[in-house]
């Protein structure tokens, strides 16, 4: 294989640009799990009665139902009212923290949207090497792999410090007198949302890796044949 003045081989793609889209890729992984998570309400359904969430809340399934798909419906990219809770008071240290939490998720679903874009217009060009496929995968399964055993492990520590590095204040530390609806929302729901995200990414991870072996196959019987 030949290579060019600029140090790529003829025909192929560089070590820099296979490492840009493989960030693309896994951020295209990771976002879309995320996404997914906020949107799947199912999840959050079956927890009512699994997690006896009316029960802790003393409202009736239908009321905690309700309240959900107003705060999912708030975060949602295309929305720019307030947030209204129909069965639930807040305090004005809630609907700060709930602010803060749409801009992240705001920020999720565009970077969703534009790596997506991106890992289209990769994918319609070719600019997906085999390299840049198996970096991807690695990047999309070390990570949530890591992030998988703190969670286990110390759930406890990972919740507090994700909220520290993302909040600039406390006020995710919600008091039920004045923000009630924290007892619609309890620590082993966000728990099994980390669960479903890092089993989606891992997914993505091997996915990348098949996709990137399929590649490798195609290139060396194309160079077979010559």
């Amino acid at each position: 294989m030949a290579y060019s003045r600029s140090g790529r081989r003829s025909g192929g793609t560089s070590l820099g640009g296979d490492l840009l889209r493989a960030v693309v890729i896994a951020l295209f992984i990771i976002s879309l799990a995320v996404v997914f998570v906020l949107y799947f309400r199912p999840l959050y359904y079956l927890d009512i009665s699994f997690l006896r969430l009316d029960a802790a809340s003393g409202k009736d399934a239908a009321s905690v139902r309700r309240n959900y798909d107003a705060m999912c419906d708030y975060l949602a990219l295309w929305n720019r009212g307030a947030l209204i809770l129909p069965d639930f008071p807040m305090s004005e240290h809630g609907r700060i923290h709930f602010a803060d939490c749409k801009r992240i998720f705001d920020a999720v679903q565009i970077l969703f949207i534009v790596t997506g874009i991106l890992c289209i217009i990769g994918a319609v060009r070719r600019k997906h090497s085999a390299r840049c496929l198996r970096i991807a995968g690695a990047l999309t399964i070390v990570i949530p792999a890591v992030l998988g055993v703190l969670a286990f492990y110390q759930w406890d520590a990972l919740f507090a410090n994700f909220h520290a590095i993302l909040f600039s204040n406390d006020y995710w530390l919600f008091d039920p007198l004045q923000d009630p609806v924290i007892l619609i929302l309890p620590d082993r729901f966000f728990f099994q949302c980390v669960v479903v995200i890092l089993v989606i990414v891992v997914a993505g991870g091997i996915l990348c890796f098949v996709l990137a072996h399929r590649k490798g196959v195609r290139r060396r019987g194309r160079r077979g044949r010559r």
